[in-house]
C-alpha cells in the first residue's frame, strides 16, 4: 500500500510539473537534469517524471501553483544547510522579482517557519527602502507560510505575499499539502544544486570558476541578442606574490572579486578563469557597453587600494573587450578575440582597455561565421 501511494505521488508531481511548465511555455530541454533521485521513492513503472527538472524549474512551478491556490503572489525561501542563511529563491509569475535573492532574518516570519518547522500567519517580509525606488506598488501587509520539510529536515518555506482573502486557515490548508507533495523531490534538487555550485565556484574569490563561465557563455550564446565579453588581468600580479607573499596575492584577488560583484548588473557574470585572470560576460551588451563597463571597472580598481601587510596597496588592470555579432561575427570566437585584445593592452603598457577587432583573432584560431 505504501509503495502504491508513493507511486501515485510521483505520478502526480510529474503531471503537476509538466502542467506548470506548459503554462510557463518552457521547453523540455531548458531544464538541466537532476542527477540524484529521492532515496525513499521506489523505482516503479510510471514513477519517472516527464524529465528530471533542476531546482529553479521546480521552484517556479511550485510557487505558480501556490499562487493559483491562494490568489496572491507566492514565494519560496530555502536554506542550503543547517545554520546557514535563508534566502528567497523564487517568486510567482507577475510578482515582484526583486525579492529573489533577498536574505531573510532568522527571527522574521519566514525565518521562524524554517527554524520552528510550523505554519505561521504574520506580516511577511517587506520590500526594503533600497528596493522601493519610489514606486507606488502596494506593499504586502501580511502573509501565510508553511514549512518545506523532508523527514526531520526543514529546509525552507512556501509563503504568500499578503493576507489571503480566503482566510489564513484555508490558505494553510491549501498550501501545506502542496508543499508536502514537493518536499522530497525539491530537497533532492536542492542538494544537487548545492553540489553543482561547489563544483562551479572558485573557493578563494567565491566567484564562478571557468567551468561555470563556460556554461554561462553557452547559455548566453543560445540567445538572439548581442553579447559582450571583458577579459581582465591584474597587472604585474607575479610581483605582488614575489614581494608581498601569497597571502597578499590572495587578498588582491578577493579585492578584485568584490569590485566586480559591486560593479556589475544583475544577469552579468564575472568569473575567475585563471590565476589572476577574470572574464566578465555581459548578456545583451554590445561593444560600446563592454568598453564602458571595462573602463569603469579599471578605474575603480585603480582608485580603490587593498590592504596587505597592514598597508594599502594599489592594483591596476588590463582589459580586452569583444562583442558579438559586431565586430566578432560568431560567439565561438568571442573569448579568443577578448584575450587577444587583453594581450594588446599589456603590450601597450598595461592599465588600459583595448577593443577587439575582427582581425585581432590570433593566427591558428579558426574564424567561425554564422550559417547563411
Amino acid at each position: 500500500m505504501t509503495h502504491v501511494l508513493l507511486w501515485l505521488s510521483g505520478v502526480a508531481i510529474g503531471a503537476a510539473v509538466a502542467w506548470g511548465l506548459a503554462r510557463r511555455g518552457e521547453a523540455r530541454d531548458v531544464a538541466e537534469p537532476v542527477r540524484a533521485r529521492p532515496a525513499d521513492l521506489p523505482k516503479l513503472p510510471g514513477l519517472e517524471l516527464p524529465f528530471e527538472p533542476r531546482l529553479e524549474t521546480l521552484l517556479h512551478v511550485l510557487v505558480d501553483q501556490a499562487a493559483e491556490r491562494v490568489d496572491l503572489w507566492c514565494g519560496a525561501a530555502l536554506r542550503e544547510q543547517e545554520g546557514g542563511p535563508i534566502r528567497i529563491r523564487a517568486v510567482s509569475s507577475g510578482g515582484d522579482q526583486r525579492f529573489v535573492g533577498m536574505e531573510v532574518d532568522v527571527q522574521s516570519f519566514l525565518g521562524r517557519i524554517v527554524t520552528e518547522g510550523m505554519p505561521m500567519v504574520e506580516p511577511v517580509v517587506r520590500v526594503p527602502m533600497a528596493l522601493d525606488r519610489g514606486d507606488r506598488r502596494r506593499r504586502p501587509s501580511g502573509g501565510v507560510g508553511v514549512p518545506l520539510a523532508a523527514g526531520a529536515r526543514v529546509y525552507g518555506a512556501l509563503f504568500s505575499f499578503g493576507e489571503p482573502t480566503i482566510g489564513a486557515p484555508e490558505a494553510v490548508a491549501r498550501l501545506d499539502p502542496l508543499a508536502k507533495s514537493y518536499a522530497t523531490l525539491l530537497l533532492s534538487a536542492l542538494e544537487v544544486d548545492v553540489e553543482r555550485q561547489r563544483a562551479e565556484t572558485d573557493p578563494l574569490t567565491e566567484l564562478p570558476n571557468r567551468r561555470a563561465f563556460d556554461r554561462a557563455l553557452a547559455r548566453a550564446s543560445r540567445g538572439r541578442g548581442p553579447l559582450a565579453l571583458v577579459a581582465l588581468d591584474i597587472d604585474l600580479f607575479k610581483q605582488v606574490n614575489d614581494t608581498l607573499g601569497h597571502a597578499a596575492g590572495d587578498a588582491a584577488l578577493r579585492h578584485l572579486a568584490r569590485v566586480l560583484r559591486e560593479g556589475l548588473r544583475d544577469g552579468d557574470v564575472a568569473a575567475r578563469v585563471g590565476g589572476e585572470e577574470f572574464d566578465v560576460l555581459l548578456p545583451g551588451g554590445d561593444l560600446r557597453l563592454g568598453l564602458e563597463v571595462a573602463e569603469r571597472l579599471r578605474a575603480q580598481v585603480e582608485a580603490r587600494p587593498f590592504l596587505a601587510e597592514g598597508a594599502e596597496r594599489r592594483l591596476t588592470l588590463s582589459c580586452g573587450v569583444a562583442a558579438s555579432p559586431d565586430p566578432i561575427l560568431s560567439v565561438d570566437n568571442l573569448v579568443a578575440a577578448a584575450d587577444a585584445a587583453l594581450y594588446q593592452a599589456k603590450r601597450e603598457g598595461r592599465n588600459r582597455v583595448v577593443a577587439a577587432r575582427r582581425s585581432s583573432i590570433p593566427d591558428g584560431v579558426r574564424l567561425v561565421t554564422p550559417a547563411g
